[in-house]
């Protein structure tokens, strides 16, 4: 009998812990889907009024902010309140990179959030809505890993 070849085990996908859509993203869709955890905090709203919480993740970008056609490739929208957003949302959402590898590390990708007066009644995951004039805002760039991004709303949208 011969002997029996030894096998490398294959490559762990990268799925952060706790995510089921991340886990589900990458059983079904396989290579390029990843997860983004942020926290976003945000002074100086109206206590009372429904927000809609928008949260957008960009590969290419100039600075802190990404390049004007750019495509987000992971998005997120909720429902918030002022006293939410001052103690601070966590948010988790699946960034999908069509042609990329589940392990491959973007480069510092640029996150982008804001909110707005309203309910989160957008299409599904928020992917195609841009910022209205008056909306505050603010953006990060991931520092790469799988650490915590923090963003703090401190801008208002022109």
């Amino acid at each position: 009998m011969a002997a029996r070849k030894p096998t490398t085990p294959a490559k762990p996908r990268s799925v952060a812990a706790g995510s089921w859509l991340a886990l589900l993203a990458a059983t079904t869709i396989g290579a390029g889907a990843d997860t983004l955890r942020a926290e976003i905090k945000a002074d100086g709203l109206r206590d009372g009024a429904p927000y809609r919480l928008v949260v957008q993740t960009y590969d290419a970008g100039r600075g802190s902010l990404p390049a004007r056609y750019a495509r987000p490739v992971g998005s997120a929208q909720r429902a918030v309140t002022a006293a939410e957003l001052r103690a601070g949302v966590l948010v988790n959402l699946v960034e999908l990179r069509p042609g990329a590898e589940a392990n491959d590390e973007p480069d510092k990708p640029v996150v982008v959030a804001w909110v707005e007066a309203g309910e989160p009644n957008l299409e599904f995951d928020g992917r195609k809505a841009r910022p209205r004039k008056g909306s505050v805002y603010g953006t990060a760039r991931r520092a790469g890993g799988r650490e915590l991004v923090q963003i703090s709303l401190n801008k208002i949208a022109a």
